[in-house]
């Protein structure tokens, strides 16, 4: 078996290289739209190429089937939002070539990247509560109801975030942002619930929770602690359910006095990936075996340990 994994200067490459490297007989060869010398994780890869960005959709897309075609790649991983936006229309494409796209199907993958879609999708589901979101659009001309955070619709890591205290704020971004594809939605506080879900196409899931304790302003956990048997576990499972997901995924919730709400889903593998690998489940392989005609393995509650991230450097010139 032929892993090619996309982007991996993203922050899960790492983990995710390694332990498909232990997986006996799986070959991993490696991409990004940077080069090999500003890539850490490239000295991990049997082989690296260097691709053009996936906003470049056409260029993109040409190069990895090229490589697909060379490399004789049998499964594609990709590991940020704009390459799963991009790859998940084409699984037909790929498949002709005896390739499949470790990615969810595109209706719900869709619906995940879609912050309003999240919101409509789940406003009247019985058990998930989804944060409230208004188009932008609309929510400049309603009266101002207290702090709102404003984003981009389809944004990805906190990117583009604007904090509104009050109406003049409402006003002045309403004025700048005129024309964007924004949503706004409350301003709460509380704990971040992250969880690493993957689901089986036959339905079977295993889940595992974590309480970001330290992050980054761009949504990168850098200080955690599981949370086994957590009322999210539970949570994200039937949201993966719900939209038909494939594969390992991420689910956000905000704890607000006491109960979760639906914050983000990540149809991908988390920054954080490598915080569940460590409290005991392995999503790497199991995300492979959703791919590969093969069942999960079980999931037994997860440490409850504090994981903290640090950073390496490498000289790569050679």
């Amino acid at each position: 078996m032929k892993c090619l994994v996309t982007a991996i200067g993203s922050m899960s490459a790492e983990v995710v290289i390694n332990h498909l490297a232990l997986l006996p007989g799986v070959e991993v060869i490696g991409c990004n739209m940077h080069p090999a010398a500003w890539t850490p994780a490239s000295r991990l890869v049997q082989r690296f190429h260097q691709v053009p960005s996936a906003k470049e959709e056409a260029a993109y897309l040409a190069r990895l089937l090229q490589i697909c075609q060379s490399e004789q790649i049998s499964h594609v991983i990709a590991l940020t939002d704009p390459e799963v936006d991009v790859l998940s229309i084409y699984h037909e494409k790929f498949a002709a070539l005896g390739v499949v796209l470790c990615i969810p199907p595109r209706t719900a993958v869709q619906i995940a990247r879609d912050k309003l879609e999240v919101y409509r999708f789940f406003a009247q589901h019985p058990r998930i509560r989804p944060i409230a979101t208004t188009d932008f659009r609309e929510a400049r001309f309603m009266a101002f109801s207290g702090p709102l955070l404003a984003k981009p619709r389809c944004g990805r890591s906190s990117e583009g975030q604007v904090h509104i205290s009050d109406a003049v704020a409402l006003q002045f971004w309403g004025e700048r942002l005129d024309g964007q594809d924004y949503v706004v939605q409350p301003l709460h506080i509380g704990n971040v619930m992250v969880v690493d879900v993957v689901r089986h196409p036959d339905g079977h899931s295993a889940a595992m929770t974590r309480q970001e304790l330290l992050r980054t302003t761009n949504g990168a956990g850098m200080v955690v602690r599981m949370e086994p048997g957590h009322i999210c576990n539970a949570l994200a499972q039937e949201v993966a359910d719900t939209l038909g997901m494939h594969g390992c995924i991420n689910v956000e919730f905000l704890m607000v006095n006491g109960a979760p709400l639906l914050m983000d889903i990540n149809p991908r593998f988390s920054a954080g990936v490598v915080f569940s690998i460590m409290g005991g489940y392995d999503m790497v392989a199991n995300h492979l075996r959703c791919f590969s005609d093969k069942k999960l393995e079980p999931c037994s509650a997860a440490l409850n340990s504090v994981y903290a991230r640090g950073f390496v450097e490498y000289s790569l010139q050679d």
